[in-house]
């Protein structure tokens, strides 16, 4: 048995697919590995590019240890994406109160005094 993990370019939220694979076809003319699933005659092959072939191993205990690596890091950095758009929201709804409130101003000035300028 293989252990595979894999970069994906797709998801937004999770950056690697990890799996196993009884067999697998590797061309050095190729730039696609193929993993091969299943038993005959229901084989299903999938193709993946060697590029984002990030492990390829037979040892399981070295492969847990990894993905495991990865998992903390990934969950690590998602946790700091999800704090930095709470802060980030906070600060847009600071921002337009704020900025209402200075329109507000302005206006409650400029109804009161003719000689402030306003285009309203």
């Amino acid at each position: 048995m293989y252990y595979v993990v894999q970069i994906l370019h797709d998801a937004q939220d999770k950056h690697f697919i990890s799996y196993q694979v009884p067999k697998y076809i590797l061309s050095e003319k190729n730039t696609n590995i193929i993993f091969e699933f299943g038993e005959k005659p229901n084989i299903k092959r999938k193709w993946a590019a060697k590029k984002d072939i990030i492990l390829l191993t037979k040892e399981k205990t070295f492969f847990q240890a990894f993905e495991a690596k990865l998992i903390k890091l990934e969950e690590s950095h998602l946790d700091k994406i999800n704090n930095a758009q709470e802060k980030l929201v906070h600060l847009q709804k600071q921002y337009q109160e704020q900025m209402h409130s200075e329109l507000n101003s302005f206006k409650e000035l400029s109804e009161k005094n003719p000689k402030v300028p306003t285009l309203i």
